[in-house]
């Protein structure tokens, strides 16, 4: 009975240790995992975030950048570090979704070892071709790859990534024989894009629509419902013909799984306040993301789709990595 006493005497200690805890959050800095080298989109849109989330929670918000494994490294980082809302992941669609889809042996499941806390925006993608190619539109690239079977590539940053995915559905959809070309990054896949050397390209607008707008490349659709602000003469891959075919990237901010309910609460609360100034809003949008400041359900949801959809995508296409 004594020892009985104790231990409910210890329990009792233990949970109003971690309610004064939760009541106190954030009572140090807080850091922010980016599975990104510095500089690329993702660590640019968590930077600015960063900034004013900092100030609306009193405590420093420190972005550390833990690249390799196409994000992998970064993001097992995150399932590993405490639930306690002191470590949380500026995430993508990129490492978790997608990666997960490909990998024969995931790494971490993106809807079970992770909080969701919210979508901070979508990313648009954009298909662009090279000069040379003498198509200005979607129909009319779909009728030359019909005409001449094998002999378009399409640039990828590497077997397993986003843009392959979306390269590998897009010649599925339309009885297309694409030829991929991976490579290690968008800036390599760019600069042989430019000369010829690969003919089409699925890019983000913020990368696609300067080379478009300066006549480097050719802009053939966005892949997002609606035209990108970044250049609204673009038509949409629905305005092109085909109605269905729509992708999206996005970012959002998640914690270790296990997160309690109090810190998540207040995290999201404070992230949507930082989502929601006006200057925030517009360079965001500058960037190629449109903000969604979404509920951590709302978030949730929209994961699990998303698992769903790459998920099939690559089963159908047959891709998997190690």
């Amino acid at each position: 009975m004594r020892k009985l006493g104790w231990t409910a005497l210890l329990v009792t200690a233990l949970l109003a240790s971690n309610a004064h805890a939760e009541s106190n959050y954030p009572s140090k800095p807080i850091t922010l995992v980016v599975a990104f080298a510095p500089g690329g989109g993702t660590d640019t849109a968590a930077r600015l975030v960063a900034k004013d989330l900092a100030t609306e929670l009193g405590q420093p918000v420190i972005v550390e950048n833990r690249p390799g494994a196409g994000g992998a490294i970064g993001a097992v980082g995150v399932t590993r570090a405490a639930a306690d809302g002191y470590t949380l992941l500026f995430g993508s669609g990129s490492e978790l979704d997608v990666l997960t889809a490909v990998k024969v042996k995931a790494p971490y499941d993106p809807l079970k070892d992770f909080t969701p806390i919210t979508e901070v925006g979508t990313v648009s993608f954009v298909l662009a071709a090279s000069p040379s190619l003498n198509t200005t539109s979607v129909g009319e690239l779909i009728a030359y790859a019909r005409a001449n079977p094998g002999k378009l590539n399409f640039a990828s940053f590497g077997i397993g990534s986003t843009n392959h995915l979306i390269g590998e559905a897009f010649a599925r959809k339309n009885h297309l024989s694409l030829v991929h070309v991976p490579y290690k990054g968008s800036a390599a896949a760019v600069t042989d894009l430019l000369a010829g050397q690969v003919q089409l390209a699925f890019d983000t607008a913020s990368v696609m629509i300067p080379l478009i707008r300066s006549g480097s490349l050719k802009g053939l659709a966005t892949l997002s419902p609606e035209r990108t602000p970044l250049a609204p003469e673009l038509p949409t891959m629905a305005e092109s013909g085909l109605p269905d075919f729509t992708f999206e990237g996005w970012l959002g901010v998640l914690a270790p799984r296990g997160t309690p309910s109090a810190i998540v609460e207040r995290l999201h609360a404070a992230l949507v306040k930082v989502l929601r100034i006006p200057a925030n809003v517009e360079t965001l949008q500058q960037r190629g993301v449109k903000v969604v400041a979404s509920t951590p359900a709302e978030f949730g949801a929209f994961m699990q789709a998303d698992v769903a959809k790459w998920g099939e995508i690559a089963r159908a296409a047959d891709i998997k990595i190690e």
